[in-house]
């Protein structure tokens, strides 16, 4: 059986970057391979260095004060962070190396694969990777097998000190695929290749029933029966007022209560739960949140793939005045569902609708898993 190497992020305070993981660990090795994710640290000292702005104060009150959470969550006196549900969900569902903490380390001590798959999320978004060409395999010995499934820029350009590295080690794959139509135009910009296919994000690859059996195995939520679901991401802009304006006319016009994973600034609407303030969010709940919602809005690419797989009612919330992160568009576009895309300069008419064809949208999106697990499934074979 060959051996296949995922790079991506996924040990992130982020549901996406672990589900989306997951799911192409979980498509790779159901058409017959040994793949394991590289459990390579992000952000490390390399993106500190270099402008990562997210990086935790290391204090001795800091250290302190994370060693006696950690001490009362495993007491059960106090609910568990988020980072120790996804950790938790790792340990149990994904099968990784030996991890690695730092570039040189990786650099140095580098896993071994018969193929290299650089998997999904923004992995060549400069800037947040500032360089870092660990995700384009620049560790991978010359000759080897290298794939992109889903890979993403999340942007439209790529700054002048990183093109020729760009352009070098994008050269060397045998074959390209990314998840937004601006990545497709980006690596014919820097390779000239014309080759590179636009598919699904590894979390649209499998099925409802799939998610399904995750979410079964969620902890009890202390919810609403029925429930408007917010998740806003805020990665490239801030979407808050227009998403505060979105939710207040979709709950005025549906009467339901509101349940967020997300913090909404000056919330003066109707009834609004923040879930993880009261209550443990780990993979399991996430699923089982949007699997129960009424109806989802949205800013995260990851919250519409998910209300595309299990079905549901959605808004899905975009930059208006900026199309470099066009991941939400692409996708959409792709399933002939732009009536679900809301721009932060859209006005809210009384026709617009979380609403939509269901049955013709299940038909689109098996039509595109299709496509997209034979593009997969003819790299890994080739």
């Amino acid at each position: 059986m060959k051996t296949v190497g995922i790079i991506t992020t996924f040990r992130q305070s982020n549901f996406g970057s672990v589900l989306q993981a997951y799911a192409l660990q979980r498509i790779i090795n159901n058409l017959g391979f040994n793949s394991q994710v590289i459990d390579y640290k992000y952000p490390n000292e390399y993106h500190y260095k270099r402008g990562c702005k997210i990086k935790k104060k290391q204090t001795f009150i800091h250290k302190l004060k994370f060693n006696i959470r950690n001490i009362f969550e495993r007491l059960g006196l106090r609910r568990k962070r988020k980072m120790t549900m996804l950790n938790q969900f790792i340990s149990r569902e994904i099968n990784c190396t030996r991890s690695f903490c730092n570039y040189d380390d990786l650099h140095k001590n580098s896993p071994k694969f018969d193929i290299y798959v650089s998997g999904s999320d923004q992995i060549w978004n400069p800037n947040t990777m500032f360089g870092d060409m660990s995700y384009l395999y620049d560790f991978a010995p010359d000759g080897s097998r290298i794939y992109s499934y889903s890979s993403s820029f999340s942007c439209d350009s790529i700054p002048t000190e990183y093109k020729k590295q760009y352009k070098h080690f994008l050269s060397r794959y045998t074959a390209i695929s990314v998840r937004e139509q601006n990545g497709v135009k980006l690596v014919e910009e820097l390779t000239r290749r014309k080759d590179t296919r636009l598919v699904l994000d590894p979390t649209l690859l499998l099925k409802k029933n799939d998610w399904l059996l995750l979410a079964e195995k969620s902890q009890k939520l202390r919810i609403p029966k029925k429930y408007i679901l917010c998740y806003m991401l805020a990665y490239t802009y801030n979407p808050n007022d227009k998403m505060k304006e979105l939710l207040k006319f979709t709950q005025e016009k549906y009467h339901l209560p509101i349940v967020s994973l997300s913090a909404i600034k000056d919330w003066d609407g109707g009834e609004f739960i923040r879930i993880e303030k009261h209550q443990s969010i780990g993979i399991y709940e996430f699923l089982r949140l949007f699997a129960d919602a009424e109806i989802i809005i949205t800013s995260s690419f990851h919250g519409t793939a998910f209300s595309l797989n299990f079905g549901k009612p959605f808004l899905a919330l975009q930059n208006g005045k900026s199309n470099s992160d066009d991941r939400i568009s692409s996708l959409l576009n792709k399933l002939d569902m732009q009536s679900q895309l809301i721009k932060t300069d859209t006005e809210l008419i009384e026709n617009i609708s979380p609403f939509y064809n269901y049955e013709k949208e299940l038909q689109d999106l098996e039509t595109q898993r299709s496509k997209s697990i034979e593009f997969l499934k003819g790299s890994l074979i080739a």
